[in-house]
């Protein structure tokens, strides 16, 4: 990815976020990623990394439609994911779906309550809504709207060990292009 989308993602990412009046710690931690894939268009996210506890992680995170984060699971995080603003459109599978092609259902709890989802079917998050995604439960989502704010209260987020992504070509940690100098927002 260039430093110039980068750049422009972030700063994109803090005027949706201070248009919805959230507001972010001194010195936030942004990322940016195409997640490798080239194209930040069609797989991509901003996150702000707010707390990154041992016993606790807390995100926000920006994405435009149609701008995916890519099947993935976690072998130790069990994570809520938050639909803060817009609506969120997620896909839940019990295995890896370019392993194994699966019918089954995924129970899962949304907004505390148990929820029987088919897997591999688009469902969503409306505004305020949460799902609860535990280890091993592979997950795709993107935003159903023009843009979504999403939020994550997770235990520890461990990014180098602990995400494991449907597509060997995924790579979250490749260097940016410096084709300009950095101007995140503060």
């Amino acid at each position: 990815m260039k430093q110039s989308e980068v750049n422009l993602l972030c700063n994109e990412a803090a005027v949706c976020f201070a248009k919805n009046q959230w507001a972010l710690p001194p010195n936030p931690q942004w990322a940016a990623t195409d997640f490798g894939l080239g194209d930040y268009r069609k797989a991509g996210l901003v996150e702000v990394l707010l707390a990154n506890e041992p016993e606790y992680c807390e995100k926000i995170m920006y994405a435009r439609k149609d701008m995916v984060t890519p099947v993935h699971t976690h072998g130790q995080k069990k994570e809520d994911i938050i639909c803060r603003t817009g609506s969120l459109r997620l896909w839940l599978w019990p295995s890896n779906p370019r392993e194994t092609e699966t019918t089954h259902q995924v129970t899962v709890r949304v907004n505390g309550e148990e929820r029987a989802v088919n897997a591999g079917e688009a469902f969503e998050l409306r505004a305020g809504e949460r799902i609860t995604l535990t280890p091993g439960l592979w997950h795709e989502f993107a935003p159903a709207t023009n843009y979504c704010l999403i939020g994550e209260v997770s235990t520890w987020c461990d990014e180098a060990h602990d995400n494991f992504f449907a597509d060997p070509a995924i790579d979250i940690f490749q260097p940016i292009e410096p084709d300009e100098a950095a101007k995140l927002p503060s």
